[in-house]
């Protein structure tokens, strides 16, 4: 019974200290909110530096270079620039081949009602055309390459006296490959006259003298005119013999002299080209092209194109005729300010009245390219 009272005190003793453990535990241990804020971090050895904390967290990769970024937004953009451009590039194509298309389209329909017309009144023979817009370089053609059937690659219209304005190309073209010499004085070996080929060009443009377009092949010889005529591009022009009517020539004569007595050949597009390069100004050199534009446009018969238009613009042109053969021809660059043009114009078996017709088409087509300069 004595011992009883020792026994509750131990008990106390245990009771009081298991409480006082709990209330430590409460004190020490985190509350949710901290719990949740804290680093989950190892816990740092004694003595340990805690820079050295390792942090209890996933590996976060490497973020890409910020070149590479760039590179690639680079390459997106390139790719979207040469979309754009590609597109663009077929609008511009379509919208040229629509304009083109209409061009022809419209000039077809001008040449086919004057030549229909033609024909209706009575006329004959074989009619060329060429027409050229030299801003743009598109171009409408009738017959403009037309070569004979047992010939192969010789043009189907007689030149007459256009085949000068074929001489005058081949010779300036080489006098500015320094392979000819225009301002010397040569002699002629049939008629044992001098001249200087300088002048000789001119005046043989400017007044369609057929004995000086024989001077200059009887000087060069049809072989290599027909050769330099090849190489400028005139793939369907040809001068066999010397023209007449004119001093120291004759059939007989050509047969002697060239093997072969037959009138040059040429197409309203091989003439045509000639005039472009005129134009384009790098074949001839910058002096010989003054020259040769200066010659034509001073040449003394004008009743074709620049009656056709009514002498409203400078026209440079080469003109042609053989009323025996039905050649009415005429070759020239219309010079409207702000579109000028080529337009050629040829027949081979017409009458005189194919001219009318010539200067009717002119006077349509000079309309119808005037109104393409706002465009």
């Amino acid at each position: 019974m004595q011992k009883q009272p020792h026994k509750q005190i131990a008990i106390l003793l245990i009771l009081t200290l298991c409480i006082g453990l709990i209330g430590w535990a409460e004190e020490t241990m985190p509350t949710p909110e901290a719990a949740t804020a804290a680093p989950l971090v190892s816990p740092t050895p004694e003595g340990a530096s805690e820079s050295k904390a390792t942090p209890l967290v996933s590996p976060t990769p490497e973020a890409a270079p910020a070149e590479q970024t760039e590179d690639e937004a680079d390459k997106l953009q390139a790719m979207q620039e040469q979309v754009l451009k590609e597109q663009q590039e077929k609008t511009e194509k379509e919208r040229k081949e629509k304009e083109a298309a209409l061009f022809r389209e419209t000039l077809e329909k001008i040449v086919k009602k004057r030549i229909d017309a033609y024909y209706k009144a009575g006329g004959k023979g074989t009619i060329g055309i060429y027409i050229q817009e030299l801003g743009s370089g598109l171009a409408y053609g009738y017959n403009e390459v037309k070569t004979e059937s047992d010939t192969s690659g010789e043009g189907y219209f007689k030149t007459a006296s256009t085949c000068k304005l074929l001489s005058a190309a081949v010779m300036y073209y080489m006098n500015n490959k320094n392979e000819l010499e225009l301002d010397k004085s040569y002699k002629d070996p049939v008629s044992k006259k001098s001249y200087n080929l300088k002048s000789l060009l001119y005046t043989m443009i400017s007044h369609s003298v057929n004995e000086y377009f024989n001077i200059t092949l009887r000087h060069l010889g049809n072989k290599k005119i027909n050769e330099i005529l090849q190489e400028l591009g005139t793939a369907n022009s040809f001068a066999y013999s010397e023209i007449s009517p004119a001093p120291y020539t004759s059939s007989k004569a050509n047969l002697q002299r060239y093997g072969i007595a037959r009138a040059p050949r040429t197409t309203p597009k091989d003439l045509a080209h000639i005039l472009q390069l005129l134009h384009e100004g790098k074949t001839f050199g910058a002096e010989n092209d003054k020259r040769f534009a200066d010659s034509l446009k001073a040449n003394v018969y004008s009743n074709r194109l620049p009656l056709g238009i009514g002498y409203r613009s400078p026209v440079g042109h080469k003109t042609g005729t053989s009323p025996g053969d039905g050649v009415y021809n005429d070759a020239g660059i219309i010079y409207l300010e702000g579109n000028p043009y080529i337009m050629v114009v040829m027949s081979r078996g017409s009458g005189s009245s194919v001219q009318a017709m010539y200067r009717s088409l002119a006077r349509e087509v000079y309309e119808f390219m005037k109104g393409r300069i706002a465009k």
